[in-house]
């Protein structure tokens, strides 16, 4: 099943990679497209923190070299083989979001219906977020893959396959500890023996930090500044300061959100309850932790990482909405039939 929804979505997707590789616009993208490139090109050694640590896609899209490319005419750097980098980064970025929505299709199933299952991978795929990063060099396909991926396993209770998953999600980007640690902790508050996958994910933390040590970084060029982000600590509560594009990218890129929490609302009206899965909150605290880098696009990037929690609670709204308008044509889901509710 979960073949056949990979193909589908991929049928349906190829306009949007089509359309990145032949109208491709820097201006449009996140700007770390070309520290993508120069990390495949040059090496970890040749970048800073923390694009030095993200190796995995990089060095994929090096040993693809062998490959035929494709000439595309990118504004930012001319160079042969940053061209064929970028045309092996946008296939090998398309693909991990074609896997991490097929692997979202088999956890979502556990929960709804098989075609509103099937819509929740498609609101991944075609998510704002998704298009704009996703189709590009970037090193957001291949943690959202590892993400999802390792949710899917602590659901079903695969503690082997969580760890492994992880060992090398941290490779693609640090930030699947981000997102995973306060997913277990939110799970543990009404399952305290999930807290036992924090220490399987310990292996992951211990590798990612050695890598860190044996290729630090050079004295000048800190990790994080502190005083930077205790400075943002609560531009949150500062409406005045937010960006043009982190207001334009939260209404965008959360549009279904909001939609579902209108559902939401109007069922609950009507005496409909539906599951609010706890880990949503983790979308709130992860927005709040990027408008605490900064204010842009790139706090909006960070909190779509919690994206297996929004969808969820999307296609839940949704297939609510379907049964109670057309109750013959879509019967409730077997809510909760699997090995833990999620």
């Amino acid at each position: 099943m979960m073949a056949a929804v990979v193909l589908v979505n991929l049928f349906l997707a190829f306009p949007l990679i089509f359309q990145t590789y032949k109208h491709f616009g820097v201006t449009l993208t996140p700007m770390d497209v070309d520290d993508h490139l120069t990390l495949a090109d040059k090496g970890p050694a040749s970048m800073y923190p923390p694009f030095r640590y993200r190796v995995l896609a990089p060095l994929i899209v090096r040993e693809m070299r062998v490959l035929p490319g494709y000439d595309i005419g990118t504004d930012f750097n001319e160079s042969p083989t940053a061209k064929k980098d970028f045309f092996h980064f946008i296939c090998l970025n398309f693909g991990l979001t074609l896997l991490a929505s097929g692997v979202l299709f088999l956890y979502l199933r556990d929960f709804v219906r098989t075609g509103f299952a099937w819509l929740g991978s498609l609101l991944y795929v075609f998510s704002f977020t998704a298009v704009t990063t996703n189709y590009i060099p970037m090193s957001d396909p291949g943690c959202q893959l590892a993400i999802v991926t390792a949710i899917w396993f602590l659901h079903r209770r695969k503690p082997w396959a969580f760890a492994l998953t992880c060992l090398i999600g941290v490779f693609a980007k640090e930030t699947v500890l981000v997102v995973l640690v306060p997913w277990i902790l939110i799970r543990a508050w009404s399952r305290r023996k999930d807290l036992v996958y924090l220490a399987w994910l310990a292996p992951s933390l211990v590798a990612y930090v050695a890598f860190t040590r044996l290729l630090p970084a050079p004295s000048d060029v800190p990790y994080y500044q502190a005083s930077y982000l205790v400075g943002n600590l609560m531009r949150v509560f500062s409406p005045a300061t937010y960006e043009k594009t982190f207001l334009f990218h939260l209404f965008l890129g959360y549009l279904p959100l909001c939609a579902a929490a209108a559902g939401f609302v109007l069922l609950r009206f009507r005496g409909v309850r539906v599951r609010v899965n706890p880990e949503l909150a983790l979308f709130v605290f992860l927005l709040w932790m990027g408008v605490v880098m900064g204010i842009g696009n790139n706090a909006t990037r960070l909190a779509f990482m919690a994206f297996p929690a929004l969808i969820l609670f999307q296609v839940r709204v949704f297939e609510a909405l379907a049964h109670y308008t057309f109750p013959g044509h879509f019967p409730l889901s077997f809510q909760d039939n699997s090995k833990d509710s999620g």
